[in-house]
């Protein structure tokens, strides 16, 4: 009896002993990421990359659960799950129990994506939204407060911004570059220089109307007929965006043309300019762009302006992917080590490029915009191989959205991802929770201090 007793109690102690250890290593490690995420969340963030739009400017004549679905990345999932791109007439006039029937096979199709649980992210911080999934029913209760939130979007703005922690966004106007008047409550002023590039080689032949670029040009006092007027044009622009403090300027060419942009002489570039633009063959149209970069750098670092690009992965459905690899702005750090270059996106899908250039270039700064977006279990690994083998100094983050919900997912996305590599690395003794801390700091609100001389 008494050996039954013993063998009973061992029997016991071995089954409940790695419960207990678990649970006690369990509890060590929340404790880890608990700790390290409530460091994140005092945090006043500084954004450094979006396209945040006023309600005004989406075309829409009534907000509801679609129109910001329309406007978000997890649309782009949405067709390739196999629908036709969101129809906004549709959208703005269809009853919502139409629209679940119209896209909701295709949107549950998307509930294991990134772009699908950032947005839901948003609305967890936002709304006191629960629910991992949306439904045909909470999006007809969310569509009843994102009503009532966009019928005084400038309060609702405001009151989300401050409850997603940010104190700060880079706002990219790429689809207004001459903009220049922001509201400084929240925004700083991002210089758009694609249209100083593409601009070059499109030139209105004599007689002809001007393209919008040059007519602007015309109004505010510049005749354009050679290339010293055109970058006498250019630097008046680059001097109007100094003017009301941009922090930088952004190129995100990789959606219509390769980043790589070859050295050309003025001279070259001078009789290439004096061509009619209609005549230009492509790979001299190319050289005309190519010089025009290489002048902006030139112009950026003379305004200590540094300089954002675009890198991997291409929003939407459908482009040339090989336009936009990392690799290809080689040249480009090795010729102008003054200028400093805040490279996007983590380079995606070629994040090992991406950081070589982080740990081989003093002035070239890794963001991860984006990328917990793109891929949250991509964005953990590539963060910790380049806390492997970069300064912790030269990372930062930005959102990249056009609307508040979105954006404030993305802050979360984002906390997730760096916490959670951040705590790992502290459960094996790789870091110290203060150096922990320290990281976070600095990613997501101190190197963008030092970078852009806030």
């Amino acid at each position: 009896m008494k050996n039954f007793k013993f063998q009973f109690v061992v029997a016991g102690l071995i089954f409940i002993l790695p419960i207990v250890l678990f649970n006690d290593c369990s509890g060590r490690k929340a404790s880890s990421y608990e700790k390290i995420r409530a460091h994140a969340d005092a945090i006043k963030v500084i954004n450094t990359h979006e396209h945040q739009h006023h309600a005004d400017e989406i075309p829409a004549t009534r907000f509801r659960f679609y129109q910001l679905l329309a406007a978000a990345y997890l649309d782009g999932d949405v067709i390739s799950a196999g629908v036709k791109a969101l129809d906004m007439k549709l959208i703005d006039t269809a009853s919502l129990d139409y629209l679940w029937d119209e896209y909701g096979k295709a949107l549950n199709f998307t509930r294991n994506t990134s772009y699908y649980s950032h947005f839901v992210k948003g609305f967890n911080k936002l709304y006191d939204f629960d629910d991992l999934f949306f439904t045909k029913e909470n999006i007809a209760r969310l569509s009843s407060e994102i009503e009532k939130n966009y019928s005084d979007y400038d309060s609702w703005f405001e009151k989300a911004f401050r409850k997603a922690g940010f104190e700060v966004m880079f706002l990219d106007q790429y689809w207004k570059p001459f903009n220049t008047e922001i509201d400084k409550r929240y925004y700083a002023l991002v210089f758009h220089i694609n249209p100083l590039i593409s601009e070059s080689c499109k030139k209105h032949e004599k007689g002809t109307e001007p393209r919008s670029f040059y007519k602007r040009a015309s109004d505010e006092g510049f005749n354009i007929d050679n290339l010293y007027d055109y970058l006498a044009f250019c630097d008046h622009l680059f001097r109007k965006n100094i003017e009301k403090n941009a922090v930088c300027v952004k190129n995100s060419q990789a959606y219509s043309r390769t980043l790589y942009y070859e050295d050309v002489p003025y001279e070259e570039a001078k009789s290439l300019f004096d061509k009619p633009s209609s005549r230009l063959a492509a790979a001299e149209a190319k050289k005309l762009e190519d010089f025009m970069f290489h002048w902006i750098i030139k112009k950026a670092t003379e305004y200590h302006l540094p300089i954002q690009i675009h890198t991997g992965y291409l929003a939407g459905n459908g482009n040339t992917l090989d336009n936009s690899r990392p690799l290809l702005l080689n040249n480009l750090f090795l010729k102008y080590p003054e200028a400093k270059f805040d490279i996007f996106h983590g380079g995606f899908p070629w994040t090992g490029e991406f950081a070589a250039f982080g740990k081989m270039f003093p002035n070239v700064y890794l963001n991860l915009v984006w990328l917990p977006q793109i891929s949250r279990e991509e964005a953990i690994r590539s963060l910790d191989m380049i806390l492997d083998c970069v300064p912790y100094n030269k990372i930062l983050w930005g959102g990249d959205c056009h609307l508040i919900e979105e954006s404030a997912g993305s802050l979360e996305f984002g906390k997730d991802v760096v916490c959670e590599v951040l705590a790992k690395r502290v459960e094996r003794g790789l870091l110290t929770e203060e150096v922990a801390f320290d990281i976070l700091e600095k990613i997501f609100r101190e190197n963008a201090i030092e970078l852009f001389n806030l």
